[in-house]
């Protein structure tokens, strides 16, 4: 069964103001979070990581500081960029 592209699927998890994240987007953020984020921050991420696009959305529609703390844009996203990671 083919699922619709992500950015559908994630489309009520973005705020108005911000760009839309790609996929690439969200996978670097959930890594990051597993680098960055507390114990259990960190192991939502692993979920993250293989969860099916349904699922991520839940995720980041539940928990929308995952985008705010390790998204694009974030502290840890610009230091992660820094490094060269």
């Amino acid at each position: 069964m083919l699922q619709p592209p992500l950015v559908e699927i994630l489309g009520s998890a973005q705020t108005d103001s911000k760009p839309e994240m790609t996929q690439s987007e969200i996978f670097r953020m959930f890594q990051i979070a597993q680098i960055h984020g507390g114990d259990f921050f960190q192991k939502l991420a692993t979920a993250g990581l293989v969860a099916d696009p349904d699922n991520v959305g839940k995720m980041l529609r539940t928990w929308p500081e995952f985008e705010s703390r390790y998204g694009p844009g974030s502290s840890f996203w610009e230091r992660e960029q820094e490094r060269g990671r």
